[in-house]
C-alpha cells in the first residue's frame, strides 16, 4: 500500500500547484466571510433569542435556560446541506482532469515502467482525490463552525461529521468519473458523467415515485430495474443535514443504512470496473 500512498501524495502535490484549486478554496473563504457578515445572533442574558441570516429568522425565541445547540440546529443543518451539494458540484469540476492526466500518453507508460501496478495507480488516484475532497469539505465546515463559535461562543462536532458524509457522497460520484476516464481520456467526459449521475440520482432518489411515472406493465418494471442501482444522492444529502443538526444519532435508521450501503456498493462496483478496464488496456 506504500505505492498507493505515494501516488495519492503525488495527486495532492499536483492539485495544490494548480490555480483553480486556489480559486475553489478562495470561494470557500469568501463564503465564510459572507456568513460572518450576514449571520446575526441576538443574545440576551446569555441565552440566544433568535438567529437571522440575511434578515430571515432561523430560530424561535428561547428561554434563558435553552441550550444554544437547539437554537443553532437550523443553521447547522443549512450549512451542512449547502456544503454537501455545492461541494459535490465544485468537486466534479475541480477534479475532472486529475485521472485524465494520470492516464495521459507518456505519463502512464512512465508510471507503469516503475514498480507500480495498474490497480495501485487507480486506487492511488482515487485516494488522492478523496483527500482533496476531505480537505475542501473540512476547510469549509470548520471555517463556518469557527464563525458560529465567534458569533455565539458555541462549538459542536456535528457539522464536521456531516462533512464526512459529504465526502462519501462525492467519492461515489467520482468513481463514475474515474470509470468514464478509462473509456476516453477526456476531462469533459468525466465531468459530464459526474453531473449526469448526480442529476439522475437526485431525480431517481424516490424509486416508487419514478415507477409511478410509467404505466403498469413492463415499462414500469424496466424503469425500476434502471434506477435501482443508482446511489440515493438526495437521501445522502438529507442524511448529511441530519448529522449536521443532530449528530451521529441520525445514522441509526434503516433508511440511512440502506442509502449508505447502496451508494457504497455502486461506487465500489464503478471503481472495480475502472480497475478492470485499466488492467486490460495495452500500454
Amino acid at each position: 500500500m506504500s505505492v498507493v500512498r505515494h501516488i495519492a501524495a503525488d495527486v495532492l502535490r499536483e492539485a495544490t500547484a494548480r490555480r483553480y484549486m486556489a480559486v475553489v478554496f478562495g470561494l470557500i473563504a469568501l463564503g465564510q466571510v459572507t456568513l460572518a457578515l450576514a449571520l446575526d445572533l441576538d443574545v440576551v442574558g446569555g441565552a440566544i433569542v433568535t438567529s437571522r441570516f440575511f434578515g430571515n429568522a432561523l430560530g424561535g425565541t428561547a428561554t434563558a435556560g435553552a441550550a444554544a445547540s437547539d437554537q443553532l440546529r437550523p443553521v447547522f443543518a443549512a450549512l451542512t446541506g449547502a456544503t454537501y451539494h455545492l461541494g459535490l458540484i465544485f468537486g466534479v469540476l475541480a477534479t475532472a482532469d486529475i485521472a485524465v492526466k494520470s492516464l495521459s500518453p507518456g505519463r502512464v507508460e512512465l508510471l507503469l515502467s516503475l514498480p507500480v501496478r495498474r490497480w495501485e495507480l487507480m486506487l492511488g488516484t482515487f485516494t488522492g482525490v478523496g483527500l482533496i475532497a476531505l480537505g475542501g469539505m473540512l476547510f469549509a465546515v470548520t471555517g463556518f463552525c469557527a464563525v458560529l463559535f465567534w458569533k455565539a461562543g458555541f462549538a459542536t462536532y456535528a457539522p464536521v461529521a456531516g462533512a464526512l458524509m459529504s465526502v462519501f457522497g462525492f467519492l461515489v460520484v467520482y468513481a463514475v468519473m474515474l470509470l468514464a476516464t478509462t473509456l476516453a481520456r477526456s476531462a469533459a467526459l468525466a465531468s459530464a458523467a459526474g453531473f449526469l449521475v448526480y442529476l439522475l440520482s437526485v431525480i431517481a432518489d424516490d424509486r416508487e415515485e419514478v415507477r409511478s411515472w410509467f404505466t403498469a406493465g413492463w415499462t414500469r418494471e424496466l424503469a425500476g430495474w434502471v434506477v435501482a442501482p443508482l446511489p440515493r444522492v438526495r437521501t445522502l444529502g438529507r442524511l448529511a443535514r441530519a448529522i449536521g443538526s443532530d449528530g451521529l444519532e441520525a445514522l441509526w435508521t434503516a433508511d440511512a443504512g440502506a442509502a449508505i450501503l447502496g451508494a457504497a456498493a455502486f461506487g465500489g462496483a464503478c471503481l472495480a470496473l475502472a480497475i478492470v478496464r485499466v488492467e486490460r488496456k495495452d500500454w
